[in-house]
Parts: structure tokens; C-alpha cells; sequence
């Protein structure tokens, strides 16, 4: 599995190739979440409901990168051509000064 450090997938954000799934349960995605980032819960992957690949490359956060961790192994064994964890989440991106939403 990739992994990208906070720092680095911050300056990534900005790319057009980019897509940022959040795995996060929605009352934590509500709370605050990375601007741009799609709300797709761990819960649902686990259940076999994937999103739609497109083109983009794949990251997926959480909170600290645990739960998108083991998303980007669902995925990648679903055959996702291009997925990311991003390693300190949420909580590391927002720390970072990324842009986000409560």
C-alpha cells in the first residue's frame, strides 16, 4: 500500500488528478473534515459498497490513517489502479493548515 506523508499529500491537494475519499463515519465528517474530500465510510466498504473508480489518483483519509489504511487495501484488492493512505488524517491536514470544513 502508498502511503503519503501529510506534508506531501497537502501540496498534492491542488492537483486536478486528484480525488480524496474520506472514510470516516458522517457525524465525524460533519464535525470537520479536508475541503473537496468525499464522505465514503469504512463502514460500507467493509460491507463490499466501493466507490466508483475514475481516472483520478485515489487518496483516503480518516482521522489519523488507520481506518484509511485498511480502506486502501479493500481497494487495491478491488483493483484500484492508483490509491493513497494519507499517514496523520484529518487531524494532520488540518494541523498542516489544509483548508476544511466544520
Amino acid at each position: 500500500m502508498k502511503e503519503i506523508n501529510v506534508q506531501d499529500f497537502v501540496e498534492k491537494l491542488d492537483d486536478e488528478d486528484v480525488r480524496l475519499i474520506d472514510v470516516r463515519e458522517e457525524e465525524e465528517y460533519q464535525e470537520v473534515h479536508v475541503k473537496g474530500a468525499e464522505l465514503f465510510p469504512l463502514s460500507k466498504i467493509r460491507e463490499g459498497e466501493l466507490p466508483e473508480e475514475d481516472d483520478r489518483h485515489t487518496f483516503v483519509i480518516c482521522r489519523s490513517g488507520a481506518r484509511s489504511a485498511a480502506a486502501c487495501e479493500i481497494f487495491e484488492n478491488a483493483g484500484f489502479r492508483e490509491c493513497t493512505n494519507v499517514a496523520g488524517g484529518t487531524m494532520g491536514a488540518v494541523e498542516a493548515g489544509e483548508e476544511y470544513v466544520e
